[in-house]
């Protein structure tokens, strides 16, 4: 892979997916189908038409938090603080849409100011302090969580305008069945994976996430692609947690942080085939892990499944990941 990314920055072209990576995409997709099938015979409500738009919907909001993560971790980093982001964002929006009539517009502007300064906040300590992203963004984590209880002051929305549970629940074509948010996370992905394959900037994160000193040699900006990456990881994070709060039309101070969606986000990326060593990200097999997850913890709702071995569940993917090579960078590659 470290050959690979060299020579696509050098002669500008994109960087090409090794094979076992759309492998890995098509096995995603299988498994997939093959639990709804498994499932849906031993409960024939889980494939109703109401649960299988749930769990899209349900991925949506991980998938936008975790396309983020991917970029984060194929530049060989880690951000925990993505979790408190998106709860922040979703009860800033939802409090003052709730409140004072927030329009739907103004709301992604202040998602996007809110990932904006806070993910260059991260990046900056991890670029010029030379702090481990790991203990940066914990500490980030406990930071952006303490000012989402200073900010509702222990209050909870429990109510959006009409034009923010249209725009989580509703279609923008009628001739198409596919909800908004469903559209909103394509189009993202497709910006994400541009960004990472055909621009020099996604070359430069590969580069990084391959082999830092070798990049900075290079004359790559190293700090500033690092900052850039964390500030893209933010705006994600914000935007995910405004598509949070108008699906369910409510959010609470532990929205993000209470269902650890900074692991979620880690681990599908890494089932869909990221490298936790750094240069290799893949976004679609991203999405694909988080509807794969979503499939799999609503599958355990419905077969009964006590919720204490859900969070177990999700270690076990990781560890299986790792320990299959889905994210493990391999000399070859």
């Amino acid at each position: 892979m470290s050959a690979v990314v060299a020579s696509s920055i050098k002669q500008g072209g994109p960087v090409r997916l090794p094979k076992v990576a759309m492998g890995r995409e098509l096995i995603l997709a299988v498994t997939t189908l093959l639990v709804v099938g498994v499932v849906g015979a031993l409960n024939h409500d889980f494939i109703g038409a109401q649960n299988l738009r749930f769990i899209l919907l349900n991925s949506v909001v991980l998938s936008l938090v975790a396309l983020g993560q991917t970029l984060v971790i194929a530049m060989r980093g880690i951000d925990l603080s993505v979790a408190p982001l998106l709860g922040l964002a979703a009860m800033v929006c939802g409090l003052l849409a709730q409140s004072h009539g927030l329009p739907l517009g103004y709301a992604v502007l202040l998602c996007v100011a809110i990932g904006l300064v806070l993910g260059t906040f991260n990046g900056l300590l991890v670029a010029t302090l030379k702090i481990p992203p790991i203990v940066v963004t914990l500490g980030t984590y406990s930071l952006y969580s303490g000012l989402t209880f200073l900010y509702s002051d222990g209050t909870q929305v429990d109510s959006v305008p009409p034009t923010y549970a249209a725009f989580g629940n509703g279609h923008l074509f009628d001739w198409l069945p596919l909800p908004t948010p469903v559209l909103v996370l394509l189009v993202v992905l497709a910006l994400c994976w541009f960004l990472l394959r055909h621009t020099r900037f996604g070359r430069s994160i590969l580069a990084v996430g391959n082999n830092d000193a070798a990049a900075y040699h290079a004359g790559l900006p190293v700090k500033w692609v690092r900052v850039r990456v964390y500030a893209i990881s933010g705006v994600l994070a914000c935007f995910a947690g405004l598509m949070f709060l108008c699906y369910t039309g409510s959010a609470t101070v532990t929205a993000g942080t209470g269902d650890h969606i900074e692991l979620q986000s880690i681990a599908v990326a890494l089932v869909g085939g990221t490298a936790i060593a750094g240069g290799r990200g893949n976004l679609v097999g991203t999405v694909l892990g988080s509807l794969f997850l979503s499939v799999v913890l609503t599958a355990l709702v419905f077969l009964h499944v006590p919720p204490i071995w859900y969070s177990a569940g999700e270690g076990v993917m990781i560890l299986a990941a790792v320990q299959s090579g889905f994210g493990r960078r391999s000399a070859a590659q």
